[in-house]
């Protein structure tokens, strides 16, 4: 699904359409914020009982069909990430979607603007107003620039430097999301963009660079000054173990007023992740800071080594679900509630059932008294908006605005920006987690053709 800077939002059917929960009251205050939005008709409005699907313009329509029979063929799927792959490692300058304007003239109207924010400050800056006009609570924003693929033994003849110009640029760029974001915000961050040297530290599991140590500072800093926060992305294992010692140094350093500056990413179908979680409560406890966790399934199945991985999705869907359950309850093992660590929890997925479960007990303990641990929802743009919608509506079945109701679901979009060169190993990650989701895209592509159909009065 897809929500751009010109057209109206995307409401999907998940396979359990009842599931959306969607009053009158609700439609009229969507319909109100649409009224604001310039491309919205007073016809297009009359018909919103129709479709939850009215917003979306005839272009994304065919856009996320053509998306979602290429996602669901075995076929169009394999050579069409094939060539992504091939697009993203390469460096040829006739590749480089950057330099080669018939290139990109391909990728982004079909690929990049279905899940990418933009390249430039104007365009993001109406992708980000335009998601907040419908509701949305905030955004996280993501500098997509990453290093080529380097094997570990090309990292490890790497020669230091005294000033690193790729830290410099990752600097730059972070500080530019900054600007772009608002305070609520988040700005997402990923230490191997900053270059092949910071990749090089963190797979030798070395501390970081001083000059990188003064960008993060930097951008801290900025952020708290401005009222946004900081999570730190999840990448390849083999970085991983650094990243997450990384980012415990600066939790130490930043989440000491109560609220989490920083937050780290913490994926679910890892076997060790459990036990990260309760090192990492222990940690907090004994020095005393908040700590910031985003909760996800995980991105880089297709690159991990497959032992340190869950044997089977239920096994990770029961992990996310306990870890996200346990620290709502503050019922992790050696604490109890009195003395259980100051804990922000954002849940990230594309999975309705886990959302589900979580916005539920997390409401209940609110209803019984209880003090749950902050809770805030995302999901990617361009993925899962049934879900996001349905946690919006939510809110707007109790007839409030989100902040002015403690149990209403704060929803985000995240989204990464970047020149479309920058964002293409985003974008192949992206390919191939809706892949690995095709029953529900077969599910979206017939929703999406039925209104198709209904548009051209069939």
């Amino acid at each position: 699904m897809n929500i751009t800077k010109h057209n109206h939002f995307i409401y999907k059917r998940s396979s359990h359409p009842r599931r959306i929960l969607v009053t009158w009251q609700s439609l009229r205050h969507q319909s109100s914020l649409v009224s604001r939005h310039p491309d919205a008709s007073s016809e297009h409005l009359q018909k919103q009982h129709q479709s939850h699907l009215y917003r979306i313009s005839t272009v994304n329509l065919l856009r996320n069909i053509f998306l979602g029979k290429v996602f669901t063929s075995p076929f169009l799927f394999k050579y069409g990430v094939a060539c992504l792959s091939k697009i993203a490692n390469s460096r040829s300058a006739i590749l480089d979607p950057d330099k080669n304007a018939l290139l990109r003239a391909l990728i982004k109207p079909m690929i990049y603007d279905h899940f990418c924010a933009g390249t430039n400050k104007s365009d993001i800056k109406k992708t980000l107003d335009y998601l907040k006009t419908m509701g949305f609570k905030g955004v996280i924003l993501i500098y997509s620039r990453e290093i080529p693929a380097m094997p570990v033994e090309a990292l490890n003849e790497l020669e230091p430097l005294t000033q690193d110009e790729d830290i410099d640029i990752w600097r730059d760029g972070n500080v530019k999301t900054l600007d772009m974001v608002e305070p609520g915000d988040y700005v997402g961050i990923k230490f191997t963009g900053a270059g092949p040297r910071v990749a090089q530290a963190l797979a030798q599991d070395r501390d970081p660079p001083q000059q990188l140590l003064d960008a993060m500072s930097a951008i801290c800093e900025r952020a708290a000054a401005q009222g946004s926060r900081v999570w730190i992305d999840a990448e390849q294992q083999v970085f991983q173990t650094t990243i997450d010692r990384w980012t415990v140094d600066m939790m130490r350093r930043f989440n000491t007023n109560g609220q989490a500056l920083v937050s780290l990413t913490l994926q679910a179908y890892l076997k060790s992740a459990r036990s990260t979680v309760e090192q990492l409560l222990q940690q907090a406890h004994a020095e005393n800071w908040t700590l910031g966790i985003k909760l996800v399934r995980g991105a880089y199945i297709g690159s991990e080594t497959r032992t340190l991985i869950h044997d089977t999705k239920i096994q990770t869907d029961e992990c996310y679900d306990g870890i996200a359950a346990d620290l709502l309850t503050k019922s992790f093992p050696g604490f109890s509630k009195q003395d259980f660590p100051n804990v922000e929890l954002f849940l990230a997925g594309h999975n309705s059932e886990s959302i589900r479960k979580a916005y539920t007990l997390y409401k209940g303990l609110l209803q019984k008294g209880e003090t749950p641990p902050p809770i805030k929802f995302g999901q990617l743009l361009g993925m899962a908006d049934d879900i996001s919608c349905e946690l919006l509506a939510m809110g707007e079945k109790a007839g409030q605005q989100v902040e002015k109701d403690a149990s209403a679901p704060m929803v985000y979009k995240c989204m990464n920006w970047g020149s479309v060169r920058e964002c293409m190993h985003y974008l192949v990650r992206r390919a191939t987690e809706n892949q690995s989701a095709a029953s529900r895209m077969e599910s979206t592509v017939g929703v999406m053709q039925k209104e198709l159909r209904r548009r051209m009065g069939f």
